[in-house]
């Protein structure tokens, strides 16, 4: 990604930002590969293609919960429906058609670009930043390989490390991330920065990290970046940041209100930019005549309007020292004050307004990299401080001196077997960037360099053999995690929580109060394997068990999908697996019985051919049912089935068991009778069976 001098790079276009950042990557993602690989259509606009029309309309159908508002494409099918031949075209993708008939429809043609297909490019942009996509729009060897995370092979080292297949892919492109000068000749790398940074620094205040990582991009010179990291206090980014007053505006005398407004805008808000006149004709007043009268105008307009004004002049700050409701007198509001009323005023004021303009960049775009950052599972963000996640094990595979040399540089004096230019690292779906590479090759290591570090892991692990490491290491993350439940979601919270998932309007409240980083459903399945936690008396594995992808604080982010079950509970004598759903109840039929039956046959069908002799039980859990849901899974009880994976293997008596939301509730409170409720499932589906 190249970006001009000193400008802030963000890894999510604005138009396209959302809580759920990586639900929404993999969303884009799966999407554009269907409109690309089973639609075959070429990215392009209309009438060249109808690609980016169909991405935005498959988004907005992936998502119905985040796109609740789209006038442009609402605008656009009404328009639609006037013209029947063209709406035929459209939607049989006759595009030959249409082209015939483009003078015709010249206008129409020109409506599918606003709204809907630039939409369709910002969004899409955003898989290009971390590439998944080239800018052609074409998938990634790394994105499909996000599509499929079973084709993952793990280095030697990358199977120390105690995340999943998702947070191996963005571990790997976050390290392979590079901000490029518009020139492309310097380069600046902001997860090596982070990682630099906490393995000098064990912990970081958030804030202080967001800035000190955000802040950066390849124009900064530092000559020593140990010194930098090691003495950063938030806001010393600001003393780095240039400022370039225009010309007209050194000249003194008051400005204009038309000069004002050419300097001073808003980009989200056109009444900001009347606020921020006012503030300046009062500023600018009191200046002048030094008068009680005009600091109790400039007072009255600050106070009225003054978070937006610290916001746009005062880098988030109070601009003024004074105490609130009271109307200091002239001399000591100046003497307090006395930076704000310079001969310089307008330079002042327009050097204030920049620098807070770019420190507020900062801090909007910091917000999507840090959702994006946690997707590698080894950065904790945890009660306002940051830390690396399995710091003992990290420090030994990080080496500190080749984390530090591919943090920032020239291209041409730093050592990369990666392609020395921009083009080479970057450009295409060939490209080093949208490859697929493992940690140890991204981070240059030698054999001997591994076998080095591996030796140093045995021995922060009192010795132990390096294939028991991985199991040890996920042994004490899971006793984190039943600690981390403990302490979050007691069962009375469990339950609380539950009882919202009935009503979507209260899905901000559920966010709130589990995480605002993953969609809704995503949830519903965290929240459906911990109140199954506490019915199975808290002795499943249920990290272990999960087919979400958690952050390192143990947080939701997305589904790891890959063709499996929500949630697969392996013991010693049984196999439990849980699909949760918030479809309702007409929509579960079309979008849920087909994948739970297969999931639940293929899990089947794996237990038999490796002769486990565990017993197999899904249950189906939703917070309502299909009138009919009950009598499809007792009847398919009763006849053998075939495997989806193995076509050569049939199985029978799948027991597919659906339960309430309430009724999970319910029985979190009879732990005690864990193995028993499920057998008893066994036996009632069986007499069902033999009825039958």
């Amino acid at each position: 990604m190249k970006v001009a001098d000193g400008q802030i790079f963000n890894l999510m276009d604005t138009n396209g930002r959302r809580n759920d950042v990586i639900n929404a990557l993999q969303g884009y993602l799966t999407v554009l590969d269907n409109v690309q690989n089973e639609q075959k259509m070429e990215w392009a606009s209309m009438p060249d293609s109808l690609a980016q029309y169909e991405f935005y309309r498959q988004a907005l159908e992936l998502s119905p919960e985040v796109f609740r508002q789209h006038q442009p494409y609402d605008r656009l099918l009404d328009e639609l429906e006037k013209y029947p031949d063209f709406k035929n075209a459209v939607e049989n993708g006759d595009l030959d058609w249409i082209k015939n008939n483009r003078r015709k429809y010249g206008g129409l043609i020109k409506q599918f670009d606003k709204g809907v297909e630039d939409r369709a490019r910002h969004y899409t942009s955003n898989l290009v930043k971390l590439g998944f996509a080239d800018k052609g729009r074409k998938l990634s060897p790394a994105g499909e390989l996000l599509l499929d995370l079973k084709k993952i092979k793990k280095d030697a080292l990358e199977r120390l490390l105690p995340i999943d297949g998702v947070n191996i892919v963005y571990l790997r492109q976050l390290l392979k991330l590079r901000i490029f000068s518009s020139d492309g000749k310097r380069y600046y790398s902001p997860f090596h920065l982070a990682l630099f940074a906490l393995l000098k620094r064990p912990r970081f205040a958030e804030d202080e990290f967001l800035e000190l990582v955000q802040g950066f991009n390849p124009s900064v010179g530092v000559p020593d970046l140990e010194f930098y990291v090691l003495h950063y206090r938030a806001g010393d980014i600001a003393d780095g940041i240039p400022v370039f007053v225009p010309d007209s505006l050194k000249q003194g005398g008051k400005m204009t209100e038309e000069e004002f407004r050419n300097h001073f805008k808003n980009r989200k808000s056109g009444t900001g930019v009347d606020i921020y006149w006012d503030f300046y004709d009062a500023l600018w007043n009191f200046a002048a005549d030094r008068s009680e009268s005009g600091l109790d105008k400039l007072l009255t307009c600050y106070n009225g309007s003054r978070e937006m004004l610290d916001k746009a002049f005062g880098r988030g700050k109070r601009l003024f020292r004074y105490q609130a409701g009271e109307r200091p007198a002239v001399e000591r509001f100046l003497s307090e004050n006395g930076e704000m009323f310079t001969s310089d005023l307008n330079q002042d004021l327009y050097a204030r307004f920049s620098l807070s303009k770019t420190l507020d960049q900062i801090r909007e775009y910091s917000d999507t990299t840090k959702r994006i950052f946690k997707a590698t599972g080894i950065i904790s963000f945890d009660s306002g401080f940051v830390e690396l996640a399995y710091r003992e094990l990290c420090v030994c595979l990080l080496d500190e001196a080749k984390i530090r040399e591919q943090a920032a540089g020239n291209v041409e004096e730093v050592s990369c077997p990666h392609g020395a230019s921009y083009e080479e690292y970057e450009e295409g779906v060939n490209s080093y960037f949208c490859g697929v590479t493992q940690l140890s090759r991204i981070l240059g290591y030698t054999e001997s360099e591994i076998r080095r570090i591996e030796a140093n892991v045995r021995k922060e692990f009192a010795g132990a053999p390096i294939d028991r490491i991985p199991a040890i290491v996920a042994d004490k993350r899971g006793k984190e995690f039943a600690a981390f439940i403990r302490k979050n979601y007691p069962a009375d919270k469990v339950k609380e929580i539950l009882a919202l998932f009935g009503d979507r309007s209260r899905d901000n409240a559920i966010q709130r109060l589990v995480s605002t980083d993953a969609t809704v459903p995503t949830i519903y399945e965290y929240m459906t394997g911990i109140a199954w936690y506490y019915f199975s008396g808290e002795k499943i594995n249920l990290l272990d068990s999960y087919n979400l992808t958690l952050s390192a604080d143990f947080e939701p982010l997305v589904h790891a999908g890959g063709g499996q079950g929500d949630i697969v509970i392996r013991e010693k004598d049984k196999v439990v697996m849980l699909e949760a759903t918030l479809m309702n109840a007409g929509n579960q039929k079309r979008g849920e019985w087909e994948p739970v039956l297969r999931h639940a046959i293929n899990l089947k069908v794996e237990e038999e051919t490796a002769g486990t002799g565990r017993e197999v039980t899904t249950f189906f859990i939703a917070d309502h049912f299909d009138s009919n849901t009950i009598n499809i899974w007792k009847a398919v009880a009763a006849v053998p089935l075939q495997s989806s994976v193995d076509k050569g293997k049939f199985t029978d008596n799948v027991v597919i068991m659906p339960v309430r939301t309430d009724e999970l509730a319910a029985l979190m409170d009879r732990h005690e009778e864990y193995d028993a409720v499920i057998s008893s499932v066994h036996r009632l589906f069986e007499a069902e069976k033999n009825e039958v």
